[in-house]
């Protein structure tokens, strides 16, 4: 499946970004539920920050206060790991939700 993005399958490319080495800040739309979520929990354990949004406030909250309890090992321990994350409530198939984004 070829994506605007480059193409390749998204599970491959979350192991890229897993496996690499250092910290990146990642970029997940429905980060609220499944396996986009599960994904989302992974990549902060490996230390990663996760923007996300997600079309429900209450699971964009849940998901943060789960994240705020996990232990990363590359995680600077000036910043906590809640503070690392960034979500939003955006419906990215509304143009009227993404234009408030500019």
């Amino acid at each position: 499946m070829t994506t605007p993005f480059g193409g390749g399958n998204i599970v491959g490319r979350a192991a890229a970004v897993t496996a690499g080495a250092g910290s990146r800040t990642v970029l997940i739309t429905g980060v609220g539920k499944g396996l986009v979520r599960a994904l989302a929990l992974e990549l902060a354990k490996k230390g990663h920050s996760v923007v996300g949004c997600s079309r429900s406030q209450d699971r964009l909250t849940s998901l943060h206060s789960e994240l705020s309890s996990v232990d990363s090992p590359l995680s600077d321990s000036a910043v906590s790991s809640s503070d690392k994350h960034f979500f939003m409530t955006v419906d990215v198939c509304h143009r009227d939700h993404l234009k408030g984004l500019r």
